[in-house]
């Protein structure tokens, strides 16, 4: 479905992203996201962690999943959140999704239903059409 939006919608929309990346919680996201892009050493640490996660995926689809099958990925997410940019940008992610969080309970309000599960919902029907 393609709507045509007016411009006074598109506007009210620029001013509400506008409102929003000047936010405390979109500046630290921001912030500690380019000091992550920028940080070898910690990018390394989520990439394992990354790897640990597929490799417990793969394991799963194999067989049931034991306790010694968790301690690569307990190791490699106690190592990733020990180093702080990537503490740093996990904590400023969860500020900037609560902020998002709020504004999504605000619209809601507005409009009577939840947007961001009507949304969603929409997304997952789309996705479930093309397959």
């Amino acid at each position: 479905m393609n709507t045509v939006l007016s411009q006074a919608l598109k506007d009210a929309i620029r001013s509400l992203v506008e409102q929003i990346i000047s936010t405390q919680p979109f500046q630290d996201f921001e912030n500690t996201r380019i000091m992550l892009s920028r940080d070898a050493k910690a990018l390394q640490l989520l990439e394992r962690l990354e790897e640990e996660q597929k490799s417990l995926s793969r394991i799963a689809l194999q067989r049931d999943l034991v306790d010694e099958d968790f301690a690569g990925i307990e190791q490699a997410r106690q190592e990733a959140l020990s180093h702080p940019v990537i503490l740093a940008y996990f904590q400023a992610q969860d500020r900037l999704v609560s902020l998002l969080q709020e504004i999504n309970n605000e619209m809601s309000n507005l409009l009577g239903f939840d947007f961001a599960s009507s949304a969603a919902q929409s997304e997952r029907e789309l996705e479930e059409g093309w397959e």
